[in-house]
């Protein structure tokens, strides 16, 4: 019988791959439901390991494929690479079981004679353990032994320094940090897992001990969000009674803590084109107390359904997510550099759309969960350039962003520094 951790994992990285879903998305499905919580586990650790670390597993696998490793169909180069990381990471699987599940899987879900193929190269790997000889990556480049693709080692290396990129590129491979956004228990009883409050954003909390189930539904209000991206909303200030358009809101974390922020006497509308995601919207902010909050379908692109201004708009733009890579390693894979064009049209054509909503004196965030200038600061120069009424303002809250915000005033979560995603954010001010 084949594993359910094993088959659940295949299956995921399947749908990543295929789907262009992401990573921590297909990890919190509900098939994840179905198992135990040992296989939960071993899933995670399958489907992130075998992602994080996926140029190093091909590079092993191409030297001892006896076909080009270009002509492997996708669906076996899957299943070599997570079977290879299980034999490499983990001590407490046999080999014989992962080579035995990839045999069983292959004649499932491949094309005949692919099984065979599958056991030869597995059954030379549980035999040599090439990981296990000294310097076995030493002739590997080095974005090989980083484990990220070429253009984006040889862009980082030329920005930071190799010595500086190699040791972000690693560090990028570490399971992120569980933080969350905690609601209070009605009856004002304790909660029976430990949390550690942020020492930076207000209402953030790194999780110390799971939860228990029991305790994620209505009454406790749990919600997994990264704190970098908790952030992000606290770089208003003191909003309260204000209102807020959150232009680009789903899944609706950022909406919901702008509820929060903004009191009884203020009002957030959130936003989202996409009728899919605007649903994750709804469910984030149903139960927040706090201020009124209109959840709406809407192009942040297009002229805004309303006619009003706001004392503060948020566009939290769609981007490549390369800040992420801690939780959706498999981007690094998926991005193209010639990306970045059409993505920073998008993001500087909302900026402009959005900017028409902003009253005097109110204010225009700006973030993305990217590293990258042609997303972050270089948006905010074209657009500061054909928009002469805004003004960079740099932020004073939460108390110590200080430390994370440069001279120029635009503040950068930059995850090499500390185990939270990579933000940027720019505060604007409309002086007239």
């Amino acid at each position: 019988m084949i594993s359910p951790a094993r088959q659940i994992g295949y299956s995921l990285l399947q749908q990543i791959e295929h789907n262009r879903i992401f990573s921590d998305d297909a990890l919190n499905s509900e098939i994840m439901e179905t198992v135990d919580a040992r296989d939960r586990h071993l899933i995670t650790e399958i489907v992130y390991g075998t992602l994080r670390w996926q140029s190093r597993l091909d590079y092993l696998l191409a030297g001892i494929s006896s076909r080009p490793w270009a002509d492997v169909e996708v669906e076996a180069r899957i299943l070599l690479r997570m079977s290879l990381y299980q034999m490499w990471h983990t001590d407490r699987i046999p080999d014989h079981a992962v080579v035995n599940d990839a045999v069983e899987l292959a004649k499932k879900n491949l094309k005949r004679g692919i099984d065979r193929f599958l056991n030869g190269v597995l059954r030379h790997l549980a035999r040599s353990r090439p990981w296990e000889e000294p310097g076995c990556l030493q002739n590997a480049p080095k974005w090989i032994r980083v484990s990220l693709p070429r253009w984006l080692w040889k862009r980082w290396a030329s920005r930071y320094g190799e010595n500086a990129a190699e040791e972000y590129a690693v560090s990028l491979n570490l399971p992120p940090r569980p933080f969350l956004r905690l609601g209070v228990k009605p009856d004002g009883g304790q909660f029976s897992f430990n949390v550690q409050p942020s020492d930076l954003v207000p209402g953030a909390f790194l999780l110390e001990s799971k939860p228990d189930i029991n305790e994620q539904g209505r009454s406790v209000r749990v919600a997994y969000q990264d704190e970098a991206s908790q952030l992000i909303p606290h770089l208003l200030g003191d909003i309260r009674g204000w209102t807020v358009w959150d232009a680009c809101a789903a899944p609706g974390g950022k909406a919901a803590i702008l509820c929060g922020k903004v009191g009884e006497t203020g009002m957030v509308v959130a936003s989202d084109r996409s009728r899919k995601r605007i649903r994750r919207v709804v469910d984030s902010v149903k139960d927040c107390s706090g201020g009124k909050c209109g959840v709406i379908v809407a192009d942040a692109g297009l002229p805004a359904p309303f006619r009003r201004s706001f004392d503060a708009v948020i566009v939290d733009a769609p981007c490549s997510g390369l800040g992420t890579l801690r939780r959706n390693p498999e981007i690094k894979w998926r991005f193209r550099k010639s990306d970045f064009s059409l993505l920073q049209k998008n993001q500087l054509n909302i900026l402009r759309s959005v900017s028409e909503n902003v009253r005097f004196g109110g204010r225009l965030l700006y973030s993305t969960c990217s590293t990258e200038p042609e997303e972050n600061e270089l948006v905010v120069e074209s657009f500061l350039d054909g928009n002469p009424d805004f003004r960079i303002e740099k932020p004073v809250f939460p108390e110590g962003i200080q430390a994370w915000t440069g001279i120029d005033g635009m503040v950068r979560t930059f995850p090499g520094a500390r185990i939270w995603d990579g933000f940027f954010a720019a505060t604007m001010v409309r002086c007239r």
